[in-house]
């Protein structure tokens, strides 16, 4: 299947996270109740939590700590390591430390 990877700064007032993460768990699809039950686990760039996951069959959401609403920008490692684990099938995995 074809993976997801929803994420917004937990500082952005443009997109804010809490409406981009309402509207993930509304999303209609096979998976939702799946989705809709998942813990929202750390996100660690090494020893540091640096935001929080939620992931469920190849649907992910991410807040990210202390970005706004050009993560990669406020954020470069965190957002390199989030990419990186995106693109290896590594999101959603039991230990996110990158």
């Amino acid at each position: 299947g074809i993976q997801v990877l929803i994420y917004a700064g937990d500082v952005d007032y443009i997109c804010n996270w809490l409406g981009n993460k309402k509207w993930t768990l509304a999303l209609e699809w096979p998976h939702k109740a799946d989705f809709n039950a998942a813990a929202d686990a750390p996100y660690k760039v090494g020893s540091e939590q640096v935001g929080r996951l939620r992931s469920s069959n190849g649907f992910h959401f991410m807040q990210v700590y202390l970005a706004g609403h050009m993560v990669p920008m406020d954020q470069p490692a965190v957002a390199q390591a989030m990419l990186n684990d995106f693109l290896a099938g590594k999101m959603g995995a039991q230990n996110m430390e990158a």
